[in-house]
């Protein structure tokens, strides 16, 4: 009986190893996989050892010491994804880039990350940083018109029957990011009628440059507003001012900005009375607050407040806000809810000594498309 249990003994000791080999090479050969990545696709491997591939979309505004930094990342399959740097193993991307680094020096080119370095490729020579003097990376392309976005919207409201009434707004906005700069420009003209008589009609032009000094801070040179509109009795109304702003908030899903800073102030009135002045200027003082969130994947929230304090003769005191609501339809097509509240403290009358109202409330449905 003890030289079979000596027998079996020895059987298991030498059965045991060969079993256990095979399952490890069997778990290795399982763990080995092979990725297909198209020529198009930008592609990481994080440290971990997970492969994500998709497009790289540029850093997201955290803090100015970019390895604590995060860049946003849109996967074929898990959507956008925020990483951060110090969690990249390799990063290959096949698209043009711009970045900016910690000295604010500018590159750009084909961008890879190996061994902590960034790398960029451009007319077959190489630079590298390391991977903590760089502030933001940018996707850029070498045609200029791929910096822009552009979204058109058109609200149009008829009524027929014991009221006949027509409104129509339309809103042209355009955006231009760099890695070190944004353009921003807006035009909108509104014009509503009820039986005949024409109720509203007035248009303006924002435009605004601003010059990233860091992630966070931003010198905006010139910021430049011209406004007419006939039932606040204004021929034509030209602001300029200079600010500085900061982002409160910046990343995938959230982004707030504020500003503030002097400006200059012209109006020309449409009609006075007798004895008035029919211009006015004056120095102002701005400021401009922008918020943007992401409710859902198909819903878009966003609210603008805008105050403009210049002296009793030139309007007194103008507060702007706005809030919209953008609903995701098809594609590049949305349903835009808009409701805005204009209120100026010291409106001008006119020859006939109507003075306009001091609140304008409006609504507006439409849709917007995305250049």
């Amino acid at each position: 009986m003890k030289i079979k249990l000596l027998a079996l003994c020895i059987a298991s000791s030498l059965y045991h190893p060969s079993v256990m080999a095979e399952e490890e090479t069997q778990t290795e050969e399982r763990k080995s996989q092979t990725v297909f990545i198209d020529e198009s696709d930008d592609w990481l491997q994080l440290k971990s050892g997970e492969v994500i591939k998709g497009e790289l979309t540029g850093t997201i505004k955290e803090e100015t010491n970019s390895f604590d930094q995060e860049v946003e990342f849109d996967s074929d399959d898990l959507g956008d994804q925020e990483i951060e740097l110090e969690d990249i193993a390799v990063l290959e991307t096949a698209s043009f880039f711009t970045i900016r680094t910690s000295s604010g020096d500018i590159y750009d080119g084909y961008l890879s990350i190996r061994e902590d370095k960034l790398y960029l490729s451009n007319d077959g020579e190489e630079i590298a940083f390391p991977v903590t003097e760089v502030v933001s990376i940018y996707r850029g392309s070498e045609t200029d018109s791929d910096h822009w976005t552009t979204e058109i919207f058109l609200g149009l409201d008829i009524s027929k029957g014991n009221t006949d009434e027509f409104s129509l707004l339309g809103e042209v906005e355009a955006e231009r990011n760099t890695v070190g700069s944004r353009t921003k420009l807006k035009a909108k003209h509104e014009n509503s009628k009820t039986n005949d008589e024409t109720t509203a009609n007035n248009s303006s032009f924002d435009g605004s440059y601003d010059i990233y000094l860091s992630n966070r801070l931003f010198f905006r040179p010139l910021k430049l507003s011209l406004l007419r509109d006939e039932f606040q009795n204004i021929d034509y109304q030209v602001n300029a001012s200079m600010q500085m702003g900061y982002f409160i908030i910046a990343n995938s899903q959230t982004e707030w900005d504020v500003s503030i800073g002097p400006g200059y102030q012209y109006t020309d009135f449409k009609t006075v009375e007798e004895g008035e002045s029919g211009d006015a200027t004056s120095n102002t003082l701005t400021f401009e607050s922008n918020f943007e969130y992401e409710l859902t994947d198909d819903i878009d929230f966003s609210h603008t407040y805008n105050l403009n304090w210049a002296s009793n003769d030139a309007g007194g005191t103008r507060h702007t806000n706005e809030l919209g609501f953008d609903i995701d339809l098809v594609d590049d097509l949305d349903l835009s809810i808009k409701a805005i509240w204009d209120h100026v403290s010291d409106t001008k009358a006119d020859a006939e000594g109507v003075v306009p109202e001091k609140d304008d409330y409006k609504f507006h449905f439409g849709l917007t498309y995305e250049l």
